[in-house]
């Protein structure tokens, strides 16, 4: 009970000292009114916007070895992370973007991101529609780097996630046996 007393008294001496700073003309009542609006909306976007994590693993594609050094770039955040001793990079808190392509047919239920890898004597490598789950921590994928032609200029290794094998499923069984559908005729 105490305890509540104590923070509510604190909430009152920073209310008077900010009216009192207003008063005085320290603080104009339009900025202080402005920053209280914009600090609200920060909070609010950081609170509303949905997340997810991830912690991609890089490693020899040959021996399996963890690949310490890898830059592992996530382009839909703008940052690069570089992996440790085991490989991994630290944990990544990513947004969850989902893919509106399947938005009408069979809504996803988890986003996308994609992950870039560089380390010097391996293959470029890019991974796209990696899943992410809201609020949920993937560690993984696991990344085969492997060793690059040596004095040439090699493609960059391109993998591309595929669906998860559940929501697959449902969207066969969704359109395996619709009667609704009909044939395209021949002409």
């Amino acid at each position: 009970m105490q305890h509540r007393y104590k923070s509510l008294l604190i909430i009152l001496i920073i209310t008077g000292v900010i009216i009192i700073l207003i008063k005085s003309g320290y603080i104009s009542y339009d900025e202080y009114n402005h920053r209280q609006i914009e600090t609200f909306l920060e909070i609010n976007q950081k609170y509303t916007a949905h997340f997810g994590y991830i912690q991609p693993r890089v490693v020899d594609g040959f021996s399996e070895r963890p690949i310490e050094g890898a830059v592992v770039i996530i382009p839909e955040i703008d940052k690069k992370f570089i992996t440790n001793p085991e490989g991994l990079t630290p944990l990544i808190q990513v947004p969850i973007n989902i893919d509106s392509h399947f938005q009408n047919i069979l809504p996803k239920t988890w986003g996308e991101i994609t992950i870039l890898v560089f380390k010097e004597g391996y293959t470029d490598y890019a991974l796209f529609h990696v899943h992410v789950w809201e609020n949920q921590s993937r560690i993984g994928p696991k990344i085969l780097l492997f060793p690059a032609a040596d004095k040439e200029e090699s493609d960059p290794m391109v993998i591309i996630e595929s669906p998860h094998r559940l929501w697959v499923k449902q969207l066969i069984k969704k359109y395996k046996n619709q009667q609704n559908i009909k044939p395209v005729e021949q002409p």
